[in-house]
Protein backbone atom coordinates (compact mmCIF):
# COMPACT_ATOMS: atom_id res chain seq x y z
CA UNK A 1 0.00 0.00 0.00
CA UNK A 2 1.53 3.52 -0.83
CA UNK A 3 0.88 5.51 1.44
CA UNK A 4 -1.18 8.91 0.18
CA UNK A 5 0.81 11.80 2.03
CA UNK A 6 4.35 10.20 1.10
CA UNK A 7 6.75 12.72 0.00
CA UNK A 8 8.47 13.11 -3.14
CA UNK A 9 10.66 15.41 -5.10
CA UNK A 10 10.49 17.47 -8.54
CA UNK A 11 12.89 17.69 -11.43
CA UNK A 12 13.72 21.06 -12.52
CA UNK A 13 13.28 19.87 -16.28
CA UNK A 14 9.84 20.31 -15.48
CA UNK A 15 9.60 23.89 -15.81
CA UNK A 16 12.70 25.03 -17.58
CA UNK A 17 11.76 28.34 -17.86
CA UNK A 18 12.22 29.09 -13.81
CA UNK A 19 15.67 29.88 -12.26
CA UNK A 20 16.63 27.83 -9.59
CA UNK A 21 15.57 29.21 -6.89
CA UNK A 22 11.93 30.09 -8.53
CA UNK A 23 12.18 26.62 -8.95
CA UNK A 24 12.65 25.80 -5.52
CA UNK A 25 9.61 28.47 -4.39
CA UNK A 26 7.25 26.71 -7.46
CA UNK A 27 8.02 23.05 -5.77
CA UNK A 28 7.62 23.87 -2.42
CA UNK A 29 4.06 25.75 -2.86
CA UNK A 30 3.19 22.57 -5.13
CA UNK A 31 3.71 20.02 -1.76
CA UNK A 32 6.83 18.54 -2.60
CA UNK A 33 9.76 17.98 -0.53
CA UNK A 34 12.48 17.51 -2.69
CA UNK A 35 14.10 18.53 -6.39
CA UNK A 36 16.29 17.64 -8.18
CA UNK A 37 18.70 20.77 -10.36
CA UNK A 38 20.95 21.17 -12.57
CA UNK A 39 24.69 21.67 -11.73
CA UNK A 40 26.08 20.90 -15.09
CA UNK A 41 25.38 21.57 -18.78
CA UNK A 42 25.01 17.88 -20.32
CA UNK A 43 26.61 20.04 -23.91
CA UNK A 44 27.24 23.03 -25.06
CA UNK A 45 23.75 23.84 -26.65
CA UNK A 46 21.79 22.49 -23.81
CA UNK A 47 20.92 25.98 -22.19
CA UNK A 48 19.47 24.45 -18.70
CA UNK A 49 19.28 27.12 -15.91
CA UNK A 50 22.47 25.85 -13.98
CA UNK A 51 23.17 26.26 -10.28
CA UNK A 52 26.42 28.15 -10.87
CA UNK A 53 29.18 28.96 -8.05
CA UNK A 54 27.67 32.43 -7.74
CA UNK A 55 24.12 30.94 -7.16
CA UNK A 56 24.96 28.71 -4.62
CA UNK A 57 24.35 30.91 -1.43
CA UNK A 58 20.76 32.16 -3.03
CA UNK A 59 20.15 28.50 -3.97
CA UNK A 60 21.07 27.46 -0.41
CA UNK A 61 18.56 29.89 1.44
CA UNK A 62 15.88 29.26 -0.85
CA UNK A 63 15.92 25.19 0.06
CA UNK A 64 16.57 26.12 3.79
CA UNK A 65 13.23 29.29 3.81
CA UNK A 66 11.18 26.59 2.00
CA UNK A 67 12.31 23.21 4.05
CA UNK A 68 13.28 21.61 0.86
CA UNK A 69 15.98 19.37 0.13
CA UNK A 70 18.18 18.67 -2.67
CA UNK A 71 17.63 15.24 -4.20
CA UNK A 72 20.47 15.48 -6.94
CA UNK A 73 22.27 17.35 -8.73
CA UNK A 74 22.37 16.69 -13.05
CA UNK A 75 23.10 16.10 -15.57
CA UNK A 76 27.15 14.54 -16.38
CA UNK A 77 27.40 12.49 -19.52
CA UNK A 78 29.95 9.75 -19.62
CA UNK A 79 31.09 10.24 -23.33
CA UNK A 80 33.84 8.63 -24.60
CA UNK A 81 35.97 11.55 -24.21
CA UNK A 82 34.21 12.75 -21.22
CA UNK A 83 37.20 13.23 -18.17
CA UNK A 84 35.46 12.73 -14.67
CA UNK A 85 37.82 15.52 -13.13
CA UNK A 86 35.68 17.92 -14.97
CA UNK A 87 33.11 17.33 -13.32
CA UNK A 88 34.66 18.05 -9.84
CA UNK A 89 33.21 21.77 -9.22
CA UNK A 90 29.32 20.89 -10.24
CA UNK A 91 30.02 17.95 -7.89
CA UNK A 92 31.18 20.12 -5.30
CA UNK A 93 28.37 22.48 -5.70
CA UNK A 94 25.97 18.96 -4.89
CA UNK A 95 27.92 18.30 -1.98
CA UNK A 96 27.65 21.78 -0.46
CA UNK A 97 23.71 22.03 -1.26
CA UNK A 98 23.01 18.71 0.48
CA UNK A 99 22.49 16.74 -2.54
CA UNK A 100 21.58 13.14 -2.03
CA UNK A 101 23.34 12.38 -5.54
CA UNK A 102 24.24 13.00 -8.78
CA UNK A 103 22.75 11.96 -12.08
CA UNK A 104 24.96 9.96 -14.60
CA UNK A 105 23.77 9.02 -18.17
CA UNK A 106 25.79 6.05 -20.24
CA UNK A 107 26.83 7.51 -24.04
CA UNK A 108 29.52 5.08 -24.49
CA UNK A 109 29.68 1.60 -25.35
CA UNK A 110 33.27 0.45 -23.88
CA UNK A 111 32.39 -1.41 -20.97
CA UNK A 112 36.15 -1.00 -19.16
CA UNK A 113 36.30 2.81 -20.19
CA UNK A 114 33.02 3.57 -18.49
CA UNK A 115 33.79 1.15 -14.91
CA UNK A 116 36.39 3.19 -14.93
CA UNK A 117 35.23 6.39 -15.26
CA UNK A 118 32.00 5.13 -12.96
CA UNK A 119 34.63 4.50 -10.46
CA UNK A 120 36.89 7.88 -10.71
CA UNK A 121 33.22 9.60 -9.89
CA UNK A 122 32.35 6.99 -7.39
CA UNK A 123 35.48 8.00 -5.08
CA UNK A 124 35.55 11.92 -5.98
CA UNK A 125 31.22 11.61 -5.06
CA UNK A 126 32.26 9.49 -2.05
CA UNK A 127 34.29 12.13 -0.72
CA UNK A 128 31.45 14.45 -0.64
CA UNK A 129 28.84 12.23 0.98
CA UNK A 130 27.10 11.82 -2.44
CA UNK A 131 25.75 8.34 -4.25
CA UNK A 132 26.44 8.66 -8.00
CA UNK A 133 22.93 7.56 -9.77
CA UNK A 134 22.98 5.99 -13.42
CA UNK A 135 19.89 6.04 -15.45
CA UNK A 136 19.19 4.20 -18.19
CA UNK A 137 17.87 5.41 -21.08
CA UNK A 138 16.63 3.67 -24.61
CA UNK A 139 18.49 5.88 -26.95
CA UNK A 140 22.08 5.71 -24.92
CA UNK A 141 23.81 3.06 -27.19
CA UNK A 142 24.52 0.66 -24.89
CA UNK A 143 23.10 -0.43 -21.46
CA UNK A 144 19.74 0.87 -22.42
CA UNK A 145 17.35 -1.46 -20.21
CA UNK A 146 17.18 -1.88 -16.76
CA UNK A 147 18.44 -5.37 -17.09
CA UNK A 148 21.53 -4.32 -18.68
CA UNK A 149 22.39 -1.45 -16.40
CA UNK A 150 21.79 -3.84 -13.36
CA UNK A 151 23.70 -6.53 -14.76
CA UNK A 152 26.66 -3.52 -15.17
CA UNK A 153 26.62 -2.18 -11.60
CA UNK A 154 26.58 -5.70 -10.44
CA UNK A 155 29.65 -6.19 -11.99
CA UNK A 156 30.99 -2.84 -11.45
CA UNK A 157 30.18 -3.25 -7.96
CA UNK A 158 30.84 0.26 -6.39
CA UNK A 159 29.37 0.82 -3.36
CA UNK A 160 27.77 4.35 -3.77
CA UNK A 161 26.99 3.93 -7.65
CA UNK A 162 23.01 3.30 -7.90
CA UNK A 163 20.77 2.69 -10.49
CA UNK A 164 18.26 5.07 -11.55
CA UNK A 165 14.56 4.21 -12.72
CA UNK A 166 12.17 6.53 -14.80
CA UNK A 167 9.21 4.73 -15.66
CA UNK A 168 9.47 6.52 -19.51
CA UNK A 169 12.59 5.31 -19.97
CA UNK A 170 11.73 1.59 -19.03
CA UNK A 171 8.05 1.66 -20.92
CA UNK A 172 10.48 3.09 -23.89
CA UNK A 173 12.70 0.38 -23.66
CA UNK A 174 10.31 -2.34 -23.80
CA UNK A 175 10.80 -3.22 -19.89
CA UNK A 176 7.99 -3.70 -18.10
CA UNK A 177 6.87 -3.45 -13.60
CA UNK A 178 7.50 -6.53 -12.99
CA UNK A 179 11.07 -6.29 -14.17
CA UNK A 180 12.30 -4.41 -11.07
CA UNK A 181 11.73 -7.12 -8.80
CA UNK A 182 14.25 -9.27 -11.34
CA UNK A 183 16.96 -6.51 -9.90
CA UNK A 184 18.71 -6.32 -6.63
CA UNK A 185 16.69 -3.67 -4.41
CA UNK A 186 19.70 -2.27 -3.11
CA UNK A 187 20.72 -1.06 -6.78
CA UNK A 188 17.56 1.21 -7.10
CA UNK A 189 18.80 4.56 -6.19
CA UNK A 190 15.35 6.48 -6.72
CA UNK A 191 12.45 6.37 -9.47
CA UNK A 192 11.27 9.02 -11.44
CA UNK A 193 7.28 9.26 -12.74
CA UNK A 194 5.72 10.79 -15.77
CA UNK A 195 3.06 9.45 -17.92
CA UNK A 196 2.76 8.87 -21.65
CA UNK A 197 0.16 8.69 -24.58
CA UNK A 198 1.25 4.71 -25.00
CA UNK A 199 3.70 2.02 -24.32
CA UNK A 200 5.17 2.38 -27.38
CA UNK A 201 8.92 0.40 -27.72
CA UNK A 202 11.14 2.88 -29.00
CA UNK A 203 15.00 4.81 -28.80
CA UNK A 204 13.09 7.56 -31.02
CA UNK A 205 11.97 9.24 -28.34
CA UNK A 206 14.05 12.10 -27.21
CA UNK A 207 11.62 15.33 -27.73
CA UNK A 208 9.15 13.73 -25.92
CA UNK A 209 11.64 12.71 -22.80
CA UNK A 210 12.61 16.69 -23.08
CA UNK A 211 9.62 18.29 -23.65
CA UNK A 212 6.88 16.11 -24.06
CA UNK A 213 5.47 14.26 -21.44
CA UNK A 214 2.24 13.74 -19.41
CA UNK A 215 1.54 14.27 -15.90
CA UNK A 216 0.33 11.04 -14.18
CA UNK A 217 -2.90 9.65 -14.78
CA UNK A 218 -3.30 11.52 -17.86
CA UNK A 219 -1.67 8.73 -20.02
CA UNK A 220 -1.41 4.86 -20.86
CA UNK A 221 1.82 3.94 -18.47
CA UNK A 222 1.47 1.24 -16.10
CA UNK A 223 2.01 3.55 -12.76
CA UNK A 224 0.37 1.80 -9.87
CA UNK A 225 1.94 -1.49 -11.08
CA UNK A 226 5.47 0.47 -11.40
CA UNK A 227 5.00 1.49 -8.12
CA UNK A 228 3.85 -0.99 -6.30
CA UNK A 229 7.21 -3.32 -8.15
CA UNK A 230 9.78 -0.62 -6.36
CA UNK A 231 11.36 -1.45 -3.01
CA UNK A 232 10.33 0.32 -0.08
CA UNK A 233 11.07 3.67 0.65
CA UNK A 234 12.57 4.65 -2.91
CA UNK A 235 12.56 8.02 -3.13
CA UNK A 236 10.12 8.91 -5.56
CA UNK A 237 10.69 12.36 -8.14
CA UNK A 238 8.28 13.82 -10.60
CA UNK A 239 10.03 14.56 -14.32
CA UNK A 240 7.25 15.90 -15.97
CA UNK A 241 8.54 18.25 -18.97
CA UNK A 242 5.79 19.81 -21.01
CA UNK A 243 5.58 22.40 -24.13
CA UNK A 244 5.30 25.81 -21.58
CA UNK A 245 1.92 26.57 -23.22
CA UNK A 246 0.68 26.77 -19.39
CA UNK A 247 2.44 28.79 -16.63
CA UNK A 248 4.82 26.71 -14.86
CA UNK A 249 2.93 26.83 -11.66
CA UNK A 250 0.23 25.45 -13.34
CA UNK A 251 1.97 22.29 -15.12
CA UNK A 252 3.60 21.67 -11.63
CA UNK A 253 0.14 21.68 -9.80
CA UNK A 254 -1.75 19.39 -11.86
CA UNK A 255 1.89 17.05 -12.01
CA UNK A 256 1.30 16.92 -8.33
CA UNK A 257 -2.81 16.06 -7.79
CA UNK A 258 -2.22 13.55 -10.42
CA UNK A 259 1.00 11.82 -8.78
CA UNK A 260 -1.53 12.03 -5.30
CA UNK A 261 -4.74 10.67 -6.84
CA UNK A 262 -2.11 7.65 -7.81
CA UNK A 263 -1.34 7.50 -4.60
CA UNK A 264 -4.59 7.73 -3.06
CA UNK A 265 -6.08 4.76 -5.36
CA UNK A 266 -2.90 2.41 -3.17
Amino acid sequence: MIDPARPFGLHQVSALEASPEDFIDLAARAGCAEVSLFAHQPNSDSGFPVVTRDKCGAVARRLHDNGVRLANVDCFLLHPNAIPAEFDPALALGGELGARGAVVLLFDNEETRVIDKLGALSARAASLDLNIAVEFLAMSPSWNTLETLADLLTRAALPNVLLGVDVLHLVRSGGQPADIARIDPDLVGYAQLCDGADLTTTSDYAEEAAGNRLAPGDGAFPLRQFLAALPAETPLELEVPQPPDRLAAERIEHAVAGARRLFAQG
